[in-house]
């Protein structure tokens, strides 16, 4: 902290302190502006998250997030001193003041991309996926990036680079840690200098790259298939309609809307625009299909695989086989899985198998890891979390999610997609016993009924839900997939 600053804190009385919020925060300003505007180093406090303020001022005092300057300013303030100054900052929206340096064409292009979609194969999301579509973040917990300065996101960066990724004392940094790691020094200028530039209530949008028209296509080992990259979608019909698909894919919600029954988005359980290995990708479901499913006990063709996701895991009506948007996916999907071999299981299709838990899979526990690694984003209650009328994060369960019929609702299935994926961005952190224990907590809550239901719960279970389910089960005194239990 500058000089001038510190003799302004010092100069403030203690009984200051035990003020009422406006005077406490002229401790704030002395560097973080006035209304908390910031500049520099210094970030905007203004307008975050109130309990997103509330806990990074706990971390401070308590050393969670280290800090020798903040360390030095909260350790004077109380629970509801740092009740009231989160309260007080979050409710001030002082106008942005841009800091941002010209950036070259390249770097533009490079920022845009990392903000959106990120670099998943360098494990980072795109920064809109967790903190909004206009990086206003989300509520409680997520801050916005809207406004800082690129010297302090620089700064934050930096440090989570440096620290414990596995303080289980600062969860962020289980996220953020990956994703900084990922990013090259090249990559925090691009995406630092792109984020300021944005103008204030400016959404990031997700741009068609210009077409490479010098990648090659060749065959890969199914072993180590790369999807082609996005600059490589060619010209003309073919190349709109792969894009439309990809668009759909992505944001569901926006461009096939009338085919879903919930808020979930293709991308909800297939990451990285269905892209990344591990993650249920497309480009291996594309060259499995023509395929028997003992789920409809028959030869399932790739529509009709799609129209299933549609029927349970969007509790939707799904598309027609020879609709724009069912040819659309399917357009898409053939792309992706250019250069891959048919007839051999690539490594990376569906998700990975999860060895059976040395322990039966246990609510209880599942209770406290989802608790301390999941509820961040998906909400105590499982109900997601939305911005700005966006769902970012999908509801887990209840009305707006994956209904009884969808596969996800298999404990074995939920367990596998957790280990490889959970928390997001940050995948593999969980232990085998933690994915299967908070897999069971999930999936034993309502959600909407199986389509296939016909009256009875204790029939449907019988002939679709037998094993590794807890349909028609009780769970805390409900009877679940019992039509007053369904989460409608």
């Amino acid at each position: 902290m500058k000089r001038a600053a510190w003799i302004l804190l010092l100069a403030i009385p203690a009984a200051a302190w035990c003020s009422p919020a406006p005077s406490l925060a002229s401790a704030c300003t002395g560097c973080h502006g006035p209304e908390g505007a910031g500049s520099g180093i210094f970030p905007r406090i203004a307008g975050q998250p109130e309990v997103y303020l509330q806990k990074e001022l706990e971390f401070f005092r308590s050393g969670a997030r280290p800090s020798p300057m903040m360390q030095r300013v909260t350790k004077a303030l109380n629970d509801a001193d740092i009740a009231a100054l989160a309260a007080y900052f979050s409710k001030l929206h002082p106008p942005y003041t841009s800091a941002a340096g010209a950036l070259s064409a390249a770097q533009k292009i490079r920022g845009q991309q990392l903000a959106t979609v990120g670099d998943w194969q360098h494990g980072v999301p795109g920064c809109v996926r967790c903190h909004g579509p206009g990086l206003n973040g989300v509520a409680p917990q997520i801050p916005a990036l809207a406004g800082q300065s690129p010297q302090y996101v620089v700064s934050t960066l930096r440090l989570f680079q440096s620290m414990n990724m596995h303080a289980p004392h600062y969860f962020p940094v289980t996220i953020m840690g990956r994703v900084a790691r990922g990013l090259s020094d090249a990559d925090v200028q691009a995406v630092t200098g792109y984020i300021a530039q944005l103008k204030p209530g400016e959404i990031p949008q997700t741009s068609r790259p210009p077409h490479d028209a010098a990648y090659k296509f060749i065959a890969q080992s199914p072993d180590e298939f790369k999807p082609p990259p996005e600059t490589a979608i060619p010209g003309g019909l073919d190349g709109e309609e792969i894009w439309r698909g990809r668009l759909i894919f992505e944001d569901t919600q926006r461009y096939a809307r009338q085919y879903t029954g919930n808020t979930l988005n293709c991308s909800s359980c297939h990451l990285d625009r269905g892209r990344r290995a591990n993650s249920a990708p497309m480009w291996a479901a594309y060259i499995a299909y023509p395929e028997y499913r003992s789920k409809n006990h028959k030869v399932n063709t790739l529509e009709e695989r799609i129209q299933g996701c549609f029927r349970f895991s969007m509790n939707g009506t799904p598309p027609a086989a020879d609709s724009p948007t069912m040819v659309a996916l399917v357009s898409y999907f053939h792309w992706l899985a250019t250069g891959l071999p048919v007839g051999i299981t690539p490594k990376g299709a569906g998700y990975p198998k999860l060895p059976s838990p040395h322990t039966s899979p246990s609510i209880e526990r599942g209770t406290a890891v989802y608790a301390a690694n999941c509820a961040m984003c998906h909400g105590a209650n499982g109900e997601g979390r939305e911005a700005r009328g966006t769902q970012i994060f999908p509801p887990l369960w209840g009305p707006h999610s994956f209904n009884w019929g969808a596969g996800m609702e298999q404990t074995s299935t939920a367990a596998a997609f957790i280990k490889a994926n959970m928390p997001y961005g940050a995948g593999e952190t969980l232990s085998d016993q933690q994915a299967w224990d908070v897999a069971a907590f999930v999936v034993s809550h309502p959600r909407p009924q199986d389509p296939r239901f016909t009256g009875s719960v204790a029939t449907t279970r019988a002939k679709y839900h037998r094993t590794d389910s807890y349909y028609g089960r009780v769970v805390n005194g409900k009877l679940l997939g019992a039509p007053a239990n369904s989460g409608e």
